[in-house]
């Protein structure tokens, strides 16, 4: 979502303003570490600092602290390349299921800079196991930020100031996968609000995205294995970034929902 966000910057240019919502917080990074954006080396940082500092630490307090690191450099690094591309930026701590919140910040965003007009919606959230296995908290967690989100925002943001939507589904909402029932769900309730706008809405460039699987986000070195084992390849973030700007600014106006990517069998 950061690599579309900065793609759709370097088009907009000046005059534009990005408000990047997410639930982290914009974390600065430890003094005592240099950065890197590689979790495994962050671990041992902070466990090195610990031993050397001798402070008893646990591993789930090292992840976690690794974690808030990792996504505070992340978001910094993220509002530079949009300002470098000559566009403002702002980030806003905000978990986008919580409706009270999303009405909050929308109405001090709009009373401060004017009407939003495109919204990129990428939230999303795994809690992988068979359905046989799945608890309702665990399905109720997947949806929250995808489906409610989405309808939290939509709530607050006046539709005739909107004329763009970008929204990120997955190719599990069209092939299913092994573990993503409640996630192929969600993405296919989206991919299903996306045409319900198109056709309420058509003045807005609306489009779903059915996303293979990218290089990084939630495509870890494990599942990059697991795709490469079914033929299916990955997208590169500059690639996945330029279809992105490219469809939803130019694409064909009749479209609502893409695929993104390999077709695969969902095993």
């Amino acid at each position: 979502t950061a690599a579309c966000a900065i793609e759709l910057a370097r088009r907009a240019g000046a005059g534009a303003h990005f408000f990047l919502a997410g639930r982290s917080e914009a974390s600065p990074w430890p003094t005592h570490l240099p950065p890197t954006h590689d979790l495994k080396t962050l671990r041992a940082g902070f466990a090195t600092h610990a031993r050397a500092s001798g402070v008893k630490i646990a591993p789930r307090d090292i992840d976690r602290d690794a974690r808030r690191a990792l996504a505070g450099l992340e978001i910094s690094e993220t509002l530079g390349d949009i300002r470098a591309a000559g566009a403002a930026a702002t980030y806003i701590t905000l978990d986008v299921a919580d409706a009270g919140a999303v009405n909050r910040t929308i109405a001090a965003i709009t009373r401060e800079h004017g009407p939003i007009t495109g919204l990129v919606h990428g939230a999303g959230v795994l809690a992988d196991r068979l359905a046989a296995d799945k608890t309702e908290d665990e399905v109720k967690a997947v949806f929250a930020p995808k489906i409610d989100g989405l309808c939290h925002l939509l709530a607050a943001l006046p539709p005739n100031a909107l004329t763009h939507i970008g929204l990120f589904s997955s190719a599990s909402a069209l092939f299913g996968n092994t573990g993503q029932a409640d996630y192929a769900m969600a993405n296919q309730v989206l991919v299903n609000l996306a045409r319900s706008l198109r056709a309420s809405a058509p003045h807005i460039r609306t489009v779903a995205f059915d996303w293979g699987p990218w290089e990084g986000g939630m495509v870890d070195a494990t599942l990059a294995c697991h795709f490469k084992a079914q033929g299916i390849s990955l997208i590169s973030i500059a690639e996945g970034a330029r279809i992105f700007a490219d469809q939803l600014m130019s694409g064909d106006p009749d479209t609502s929902e893409i695929l993104v990517g390999d077709a695969w069998s969902g095993e």
